[in-house]
């Protein structure tokens, strides 16, 4: 009775995996943005949405470094703020002159 119940488990937890699977490949999104790293957006110069942001390596009103997983990204200007912060998102805004990447 009990094996039963574990396999019944197992077939449950591969059908979740499966359709999982599906919705990752009908959504319509680019390679990248599947895999396990940052994505950001710029809004002109004055603001900066980096998704997957793991945390902050250096901040001050010049510059802000963020650890992005598998390097950092470093933006650099005047003013510069970091209004938000949660689930791996940042938003930084400021005046921003330029944006470096470190690491992969």
């Amino acid at each position: 009775m009990r094996r039963k119940g574990v396999l019944q488990k197992k077939r449950e937890r591969a059908a979740k995996s499966a359709a999982a699977q599906v919705i990752r490949e009908s959504i319509d999104l680019p390679d990248i943005a599947r895999q396990n790293t940052a994505h950001i957006e710029l809004s002109g110069n004055r603001e900066a949405i980096v998704d997957g942001c793991k945390g902050i390596l250096q901040y001050d009103d010049g510059v802000i470094r963020l650890n992005i997983g598998k390097g950092s990204v470093t933006f650099r200007g005047s003013q510069l703020c970091m209004n938000n912060m949660k689930y791996e998102q940042a938003v930084i805004t400021g005046m921003i002159a330029g944006v470096e990447f470190e690491g992969d």
